[in-house]
């Protein structure tokens, strides 16, 4: 089984144009479902950014995606304690994409690593959840108990859809962007 390199190992004109796309994918991801409250993409594209381009990637897009989708929610104004909440969250989302790629590249999607996916997709937006509602708690002086009963439905929908969108969307972008991106990122071209 071969280590896993991110495919942005080249130079720093195309990781920037890499980190610019997915962020914008992940942005559109957040707005395409915006009628349906907490049932959206961004999250995973989040994810699968870490799963094949590494951490450092997947933490630019993280703050660019946060900077953005902050001044442009639909759902409200910046509010400071949500804001870093939210990255702290999607903060542990790539990670977990991270951790999750180190894995052989060249794997097969089975069934159990789809169920592995859908598992970790409901673990991470559950604490992504849990963490955004204590920044609400803070910021509007909720006792955080009574936050978390009040959005306890949001909470529900947005982990069950994230357990299904992790495991439709991470290997169609996964295979998308290995194919795609593979005569850009050629890992065996020597070293400079």
């Amino acid at each position: 089984m071969e280590a896993h390199e991110p495919y942005h190992k080249t130079n720093q004109s195309r990781w920037v144009a890499v980190t610019a796309i997915m962020s914008a994918l992940a942005l559109v991801g957040n707005y395409v479902l915006v009628a349906i409250p907490n049932v959206e993409f961004g999250s995973g594209v989040l994810f699968v950014t870490a799963y094949l381009f590494g951490l450092g990637m997947g933490i630019w897009c993280v703050f660019i995606v946060s900077i953005i989708y902050a001044f442009f929610n639909p759902w409200g104004p910046f509010i400071p304690t949500i804001w870093i909440t939210q990255l702290i969250g999607w903060i542990f989302m790539v990670l977990a994409g991270t951790l999750m790629g180190r894995k052989d590249s060249d794997e097969i999607w089975s069934r159990g690593r789809l169920i592995e996916l859908a598992v970790v997709g409901a673990v991470v937006t559950l604490f992504f959840d849990l963490i955004t509602t204590m920044g609400y708690s803070l910021w509007f002086t909720v006792p955080y108990s009574v936050a978390l009963i009040a959005g306890l439905m949001f909470i529900a929908v947005h982990v069950v859809s994230n357990a299904i969108i992790f495991p439709a969307i991470v290997p169609r972008l996964d295979m998308t962007m290995k194919k795609q991106l593979e005569p850009l990122f050629d890992r065996k071209r020597s070293p400079s």
